[in-house]
């Protein structure tokens, strides 16, 4: 994250450290490193993002393998079918047996990640436009639970507690329908605010742990009923709406517009039918490069 922010910051200070002479010429203003002409910026505009996604400090308890709704199976009861215990004996030696679990993930959260996605954009004038935007995130959480077991080497029924990592993966595509107004008058740097709906796409792809060199899925695991075996099934996408807000800075060139944003996103998401839904602000700051199709004067 500090990296991203030195990246932008480093960005901003070059352009604005720009010596900056302006001569009026008809409509069109000139500088140093770009012919501004207040009337051509009208029309569509498409670029690519690149973002640093940093969701929520909320607990992903959807991934921490807690009882949940039907269809779901606690992590404790899994560890405890026969075939699962005897994979484990596998990884850990044939001696050691009796698995338990002694505590289930208590910090398990989203970690930071980098975003890609397009804009497309429509400007009425220099001052207004409509933006719409596709972003991909892909999010990951990682934490440990604790497992115990009988000590091969002690006789006795002193216990060995280990951690081992749980993990959860989900892409999300994120789809927003923003205004945004410059907040200067056409020069070569100036800043703006947008603001809109959005809708956040999510699809779960895994939920996993790992004893040894074995990964175990427990994504919507089911018990069938007469054997000592269990059926994953896949979760279906999950679709949710919210809105944002963006300030930001924007700079000029002739047929470019580079803009610095900081967005942030109040998204009601629920993955589980019983976990709580609830608002959450997530933040991205993001960096557009956006080019211009038509540009009057040029």
């Amino acid at each position: 994250m500090k990296n991203v922010f030195l990246i932008l910051c480093t960005l901003l200070f070059l352009f604005s450290s720009m010596p900056m002479a302006f001569a009026q010429d008809g409509d069109r203003t000139e500088s140093d490193f770009v012919f501004i002409d207040p009337a051509g910026k009208k029309g569509f505009m498409f670029g690519i993002n690149i973002g640093y996604y940093l969701p929520n400090d909320d607990p992903t308890s959807f991934y921490d393998g807690t009882p949940k709704a039907d269809g779901f199976l606690d992590l404790g009861s899994y560890i405890q079918l026969l075939y699962i215990q005897q994979q484990f004996q596998n990884e850990l030696g044939n001696s050691v047996s009796n698995f338990q679990l002694v505590e289930y993930p208590t910090d398990m959260k989203y970690t930071n990640t980098v975003a890609f996605g397009g804009n497309v954009r429509y400007h009425f004038n220099w001052a207004n436009a409509i933006v719409l935007d596709a972003n991909y995130i892909g999010l990951k959480t990682v934490d440990a639970f604790v497992l115990g077991y009988d000590d091969p080497n002690s006789g006795t029924s002193q216990q060995i507690y280990r951690n081992f990592d749980i993990s959860g993966k989900e892409d999300r595509l994120q789809l927003s329908l923003g205004y945004q107004v410059s907040l200067a008058k056409p020069t070569d740097i100036a800043m703006h605010f947008e603001f809109g709906p959005m809708m956040t796409s999510i699809k779960i792809k895994e939920n996993n742990f790992t004893v040894g060199s074995r990964s175990f899925s427990i994504l919507r695991a089911q018990s069938v009923v007469g054997n000592n075996q269990v059926l994953n099934n896949s979760i279906p996408n999950i679709t949710s709406f919210g809105a944002y807000v963006q300030p930001g800075i924007n700079m000029e060139f002739d047929k470019f517009t580079i803009d610095l944003d900081w967005r942030s996103s109040f998204e009601k998401i629920q993955l589980g039918d019983n976990l709580e839904a609830k608002y959450r602000l997530n933040h991205m700051p993001m960096v557009r490069f956006v080019y211009r199709v038509s540009v009057k004067g040029f």
